[in-house]
């Protein structure tokens, strides 16, 4: 093991580690051959530049720690995604996911993260023999490796100069690894930072909310949010297993149902959707409107509802939190259970029930925030709805694809039933009233050749996208606004991005106007008229959905299913 204290032996070593993700991303990556070659070159200029400037490469390992650690965790995500540089939304995801999913990531990650531990841990040990031995680079070696360095960068820059010349989609900051990587990260501090002074940026912000209806009849209005569910595994939506029994039925509550056929989500990241579901961000074209504006449930307040919030998902100091608070009445189940316990979502219909009869003569607004069908799916479900089959998967791997699937279907089965069960608490209430359903994303289950698994990817599929849009009114609701019902049925089969219309849709069916309400964004509306599909990417930008980096795979189920694309 003598060769591993030669400082030259260590420098290469060092060399190689740093430049190790620029080299699978050269392989990984759709952008052109000439970016995925300044890709590589231009960063291994700098690195080989950078490891001379000290007589010991360990001490300039420790300078570019950072550049080690967007390595490894680089490498880990595109062992878990298969393409795609470190995005903004997998910073924040980093501190906000609970400790559960987080748990359930790593477990799924377990292979690429024993392997960055072992290449990056080794660079560890290595930098603390390099300094610690008494022999330095020689000069005329440092001399060497500075011309062969600069020659590289010379070279990588005269290329990149072309590559803006050629291509005006290229930006460095999108398309070089490790630059990319540093503004992502810079960029989520300050996104963090703008949500976390959310509070004092909106502090007097009004509506300006205006109820066009008599107050004194109590309507009820609820928005249930599903977590990673995705249409395509719907009974309802075609799939062939009858997972939705409930809503599939001609049960005393399903005539008030309306299912709405093509509709996809605006972000693959629940801390994106969901905030864009509850305000009117996405309407407005900016997601930097959230960051200074109140929501939905802040609006019906204003106009003399009463609003609770109530969420089986653990507080993460994310916009959901926010927007959640500003409720009247807020419950997240699991601030009082320990991180072990696992409450099911039909405790948030108990929840329901209860302010439902607290409340008798007034109007509400309630939203329900399910835990959903996010993996590990076997945790999403009583044990008395496992019944699609065998669920025994070790591990999270396309081989055990069937089984992921059996459970998956199993968190579609239980979220069946407590839609029923909302729809059948809001229908023996005997009120006015209506249900929106919807989830935030999807999920890849190894659908295709692509072998990609869950979600919050910067490059979507189609997966991901295609969501449920389902709504609900009671008999009292319907005999009240016939001709807002017969609107929603009017409007089934037209393309909808659910994050652009629910604000506008909710309001409009309670009879609220607020100076931001768009009719024609309203399914409930006669004016309603369906917008270009947008996506919005990481860096929070509305890009027009054929430029969100979907590929043909996706753009085939698209077709398959007969829905709108672009």
């Amino acid at each position: 093991m003598r060769f591993l204290k030669n400082q030259h032996i260590i420098y290469w070593i060092f060399l190689g580690m740093l430049i190790l993700p620029n080299v699978f991303m050269f392989f990984t990556e759709s952008t052109s051959l000439l970016t995925r070659t300044i890709g590589v070159l231009l960063p291994l200029a700098c690195y080989w530049i950078a490891f001379t400037l000290k007589k010991k490469p360990g001490h300039m390992f420790w300078w570019l720690f950072f550049f080690s650690f967007l390595a490894a965790f680089q490498i880990v995500l595109l062992d878990l995604f298969g393409e795609s540089p470190i995005a903004v939304d997998m910073f924040i995801n980093a501190v906000t996911s609970n400790p559960s999913e987080i748990h359930e990531l790593l477990a799924q990650l377990l292979r690429s993260v024993i392997f960055v531990v072992l290449i990056y841990g080794t660079g560890i040990a290595l930098s603390i023999i390099s300094i610690r031995n008494k022999a330095t680079l020689r000069q005329g070696f440092c001399h060497n490796q500075r011309i062969i360095g600069g020659a590289l960068l010379i070279i990588s820059l005269v290329m990149l100069g072309v590559n803006y010349y050629k291509d005006q989609h290229f930006r460095m900051r999108d398309d070089i690894f490790p630059v990319n990587g540093t503004y992502n990260f810079l960029l989520s501090f300050d996104r963090l930072y703008r949500s976390a002074h959310y509070p004092v940026a909106v502090e007097g912000y009004k509506h300006q909310a205006v109820s066009l209806r008599n107050d004194t009849i109590p309507e009820v209005y609820v928005l249930v949010i599903g977590e990673t569910l995705r249409a395509d595994e719907m009974g309802v939506y075609g799939y062939e297993r009858n997972t939705t029994p409930h809503l599939s039925s001609d049960s005393i509550v399903t005539p008030g149902l309306v299912v709405f056929r093509d509709a996809l989500s605006m972000s693959n990241t629940t801390h994106k959707s969901v905030p864009l579901l509850l305000t009117p961000a996405a309407s407005q074209g900016s997601y930097d409107s959230l960051y200074c504006e109140r929501g939905v449930v802040s609006a019906l307040e204003e106009a003399g509802f009463a609003t609770a919030f109530y969420s089986n998902q653990r507080r993460n100091g994310s916009f959901i939190d926010y927007l959640g608070t500003e409720a009247q009445d807020v419950h997240f189940i699991k601030d009082s259970v320990p991180l072990t316990a696992n409450p099911m979502d039909e405790e948030l219909v108990a929840l329901l029930d209860r302010k439902l009869q607290k409340m008798p003569n007034q109007r509400l607004f309630i939203v329900l925030h399910c835990y959903g069908s996010h993996f590990d799916y076997r945790d999403r479900y009583p044990e008395r709805f496992a019944r699609m089959g065998d669920t025994g998967y070790p591990n999270a791997i396309k081989e055990f694809k069937q089984q992921l699937v059996n459970a998956y279907d199993n968190t579609i089965l239980y979220a069946d039933y407590v839609l029923a069960s909302v729809m059948q608490v809001l229908h023996d209430s005997g009120r006015p009233a209506v249900m929106l359903f919807t989830s935030d994303h999807g999920e890849d289950i190894f659908d295709d050749s692509r072998n990609r698994f869950l979600h919050a990817s910067p490059i979507p599929t189609y997966y991901h996208l295609r969501v449920p849009l389902i709504a609900w009114a009671s008999p009292a609701w319907i005999e009240a606004h016939p001709e807002q019902w017969n609107c929603m049925h009017a409007h089934i089969a037209q393309p909808v991005m659910t994050n652009m219309v629910m604000y506008h849709t909710l309001l409009d069916l309670a009879g609220v106007r607020t100076r931001l309400l768009r009719d024609d964004l309203a399914l409930g509306n006669p004016a309603f008229k369906p917008v270009k599909r947008l996506y919005v990417n990481d860096h929070n930008e509305f890009r027009p959905m054929e430029r969100c980096g979907l590929k043909p795979l996706d753009i085939e189920q698209f077709h398959k299913h007969n829905l709108q694309f672009p």
